[in-house]
């Protein structure tokens, strides 16, 4: 794939193309995390994130539809990575939660990650660092509202999220 300025790319392209080689990086970055496998990575930093969940809501979260997720659960309990309790009000569901070695699991695969993210980090000019971190903060703003369905706190009567070539290029 030949390399294209940002000019070249719509923003949507550009979103895709960065999440694509983000994901991709992340992969390389996970292998060597104890033979964490990409689902076992996805369930970690969730349960991690969020705490114990029942286990309907961990699939929905993941977008895994229940037997993959029950399927990968196990396995995980198995490894004593993940454990599995009756709900407290409802005894039908299963609650899953991070166990001492999902803990510290989740710990190592988050300094593997925050380690590539550096590694991506100082490729990029000292100079440019503190734009691409503000950047980075209010596409997550944005995109944590997108998937809530509102607009971003900063954006309350729709309008543009600071000014950049990008936006401006498509207000023409």
């Amino acid at each position: 794939m030949r390399a294209m300025n940002m000019s070249d790319q719509s923003t949507g392209a550009l979103l895709r193309e960065v999440a694509r080689l983000h994901l991709q990086s992340q992969r390389a970055s996970i292998a060597c995390c104890s033979g964490t496998t990409l689902t076992q990575c996805f369930i970690l930093t969730e349960l991690g994130r969020s705490g114990p969940v029942t286990l309907a809501d961990l699939g929905r979260r993941l977008g895994l539809d229940k037997s993959w997720t029950s399927r990968a659960v196990d396995s995980m309990v198995r490894q004593s990575l993940l454990k599995k309790s009756p709900g407290k009000n409802d005894r039908r569901t299963i609650m899953i939660s991070l166990s001492s070695a999902g803990h510290r699991r989740y710990a190592e695969l988050n300094q593997a990650l925050d380690a590539q993210a550096e590694r991506v980090m100082s490729r990029i000019s000292r100079n440019n660092q503190s734009g691409v971190s503000k950047a980075l903060l209010l596409l997550r703003e944005a995109m944590q509202a997108e998937v809530a369905g509102t607009l971003p706190a900063n954006n309350k009567r729709g309008m543009s999220i600071g000014k950049s070539k990008l936006s401006a290029r498509r207000a023409r």
